[in-house]
């Protein structure tokens, strides 16, 4: 009986050093790596998955438990909007981003201006001042 009291504190210990290194996600995971649920939800960038940096992998992946939440057309949406991305050039892409930056760095009233125009379909922004 002292035998096994010694042995179990070090078979938890054994079982609890494992533990992280099976629940850790991949950190840079390749395409085929990712479960079904995932590849579904990422489906419309499979094509450029593997060339992504693992930080914007980590990213797209913490999508997808928000996405389990969505009704049908809201995932339906949230692929639309991936798969229009996935269709951008660089250069657009980085003229979005762009735009998001200039976008967050408005005042608050000129921010909510600009966005109702964007709404409404002018998509040139327009000079404050």
């Amino acid at each position: 009986m002292t035998s096994l009291r010694r042995l179990l504190p070090l078979l938890l210990l054994g079982c609890l050093l494992a533990l992280p290194a099976a629940a850790s996600p991949l950190t840079n995971p390749r395409w085929d790596q990712l479960d079904s649920e995932q590849q579904t939800v990422m489906a419309p960038l499979a094509g450029e998955w593997d060339r992504y940096a693992p930080e914007k992998k980590k990213n797209l992946l913490a999508i997808v438990p928000e996405y389990r939440s969505l009704d049908a057309a809201g995932k339906l949406r949230l692929q639309n909007k991936l798969k229009i991305w996935s269709d951008l050039t660089l250069e657009q892409r980085q003229q979005i981003r762009n735009n998001w930056k200039t976008l967050q760095s408005l005042p608050p009233a000129d921010r909510e201006k600009a966005i109702q125009r964007l709404k409404q379909g002018q998509l040139k922004p327009q000079a404050s001042g």
